[in-house]
């Protein structure tokens, strides 16, 4: 009997031989290649192929890549031939399995710690936050699992771990393309437009700057990328196109990090890691939508079944890893707008000393006489501060607060043409006019601009 790689001939292959290859030491996970006018069957046994079944098919790619295409062979019954070509394509396959990397993706409630050895008493070397991916180095099926994500190589708790499946699929959804900086000569200039002008950064070798644009279009020879300055362009043939996960931060990475922070800077980072896990979790939850439409209407395949299966579970623990992260995102934020209260207290208190004061058009001086921002500027400058001399700018300093009833003293209350400061209980101080001079007014007297706070 012969087979080629584009015609299967079944009915002589033996069941001893079928079983010869079904217990080959390899577990396939998926195809490394396709046969073409038989993609669904397997060569050697002439099976269809199936998860169940993969196993076999990693081995007939491998004889099919010993072969050649469109090259025969005898498998007949008891011939040395088909011993020698099934022993070589077991042992072909056995090593691609060796080089499979298995992947695990991080669910836990805050942040996994990674371990120099398998103990909660070892040294924390990093931490692993909800959607980071590792690969798994050795996985005995105990408490602890040792990873290698990033950097990092260390031990964790497996119970906070997604594997098999459910992290091939979510691993996929987490990642994103990046286009890496090939170009060891020069720097590669990032354009604002498709150009060769209008040049917005530049990025050296080894950078990498996230792809925006779908890569299986056509892309003109320019590709799409986000950077800190906005979209951009570079030339395509000055980076290389690639899967990016998210990884580990290393414990000198996160001390880093926290002292060069301020506490604005760490909710802006919760919250960006909220976002990313709800988009995650929407992608996930429409892919086990997209599966679950595929067992409703039809007799459904064991295979059909099973992706069901592992999309609907890997929707769950995104969303529960997006529910974790808003949380954390939510706390952040509450201790960044509870961050300098005392200060902003000492502000309001500062500024009630000087009601009763001269107005002054232009004026700075809160004893001789100022104006509105002038007043403002004044008052926190005695707290290091430095605010502009007009009221509309001051409102783009600090954070935004979104109303009245979330502000604290020491905030900017801004209206449109005037700013005062918030002293507590819905009430402000500010510089009103000439006839007034600086007085205390209802803080919402007139329509709030904007409310602002310059100590978080």
């Amino acid at each position: 009997m012969f087979f080629t790689r584009s015609k299967v001939l079944t009915g002589l292959v033996t069941f001893s031989m079928a079983a010869a290859v079904m217990s080959a030491p390899v577990k396939a996970m998926g195809y490394s290649a396709r046969l073409d006018a038989a993609a669904d069957l397997n060569p050697i046994t002439g099976n269809v192929i199936t998860p169940e079944n993969a196993q076999a098919e990693l081995v007939a790619d491998a004889v099919l890549s010993i072969v050649g295409p469109g090259q025969k062979i005898n498998v007949k019954k008891d011939s040395s031939e088909k011993k020698a070509v099934i022993d070589a394509a077991t042992e072909k396959s056995s090593l691609k399995q060796e080089e499979k990397i298995e992947l695990a993706v991080a669910a836990p409630n805050v942040y996994l710690n990674i371990h120099t050895d398998a103990s909660l008493g070892s040294e924390v070397i990093g931490k692993l936050y909800s959607n980071d991916v590792a690969k798994i180095l050795q996985d005995n099926g105990g408490d602890w699992v040792k990873i290698k994500s990033g950097s990092l190589v260390g031990y964790v708790l497996g119970e906070y771990l997604v594997k098999g499946d459910e992290a091939e699929l979510l691993s996929e959804l987490v990642k994103k393309n990046v286009a890496v900086v090939d170009n060891s000569e020069n720097e590669v200039k990032v354009h604002k437009n498709k150009s060769e002008k209008n040049v917005i950064m530049t990025v050296s070798q080894g950078e990498q700057i996230e792809v925006r644009e779908n890569m299986e279009e056509e892309n003109d020879g320019w590709i799409e990328v986000a950077t800190e300055n906005g979209k951009g362009y570079v030339k395509m043939e000055d980076v290389s196109v690639t899967d990016s996960y998210p990884v580990a931060e290393t414990a000198e990475e996160q001390q880093e990090r926290i002292e060069n922070a301020t506490v604005k800077d760490i909710a802006d980072d919760a919250q960006k890691k909220a976002d990313k896990a709800s988009e995650v979790a929407q992608a996930a939850a429409q892919k086990a939508e997209e599966a679950a439409s595929l067992i409703e209407d039809a007799e459904p395949t064991k295979a059909e079944e099973k992706a069901a299966v592992t999309a609907l579970a890997v929707a769950e623990k995104a969303q529960t890893a997006a529910d974790n992260t808003k949380v954390t995102a939510e706390t952040a934020k509450k201790e960044m707008l509870n961050h300098g209260a005392e200060t902003g207290q000492a502000v309001a208190d500062f500024a009630l000393q000087f009601v009763g004061n001269p107005y002054v058009w232009g004026g700075s001086s809160l004893t001789h006489g100022t104006d509105c921002s002038g007043f403002t500027m004044a008052v926190y400058s005695n707290f290091g501060v430095s605010l502009p001399h007009y009221d509309a700018s001051q409102r783009g300093y600090g954070i935004g607060i979104d109303s009245i009833s979330d502000a604290r003293p020491g905030d900017l209350i801004c209206f449109y043409g005037h700013v005062g400061i918030y002293i507590g209980d819905g009430m402000m101080v500010h510089a009103s006019n000439a006839r007034d001079g600086i007085k205390i007014s209802k803080a919402d007297y007139r329509p709030i601009a904007a409310i602002r706070r310059i100590f978080y």
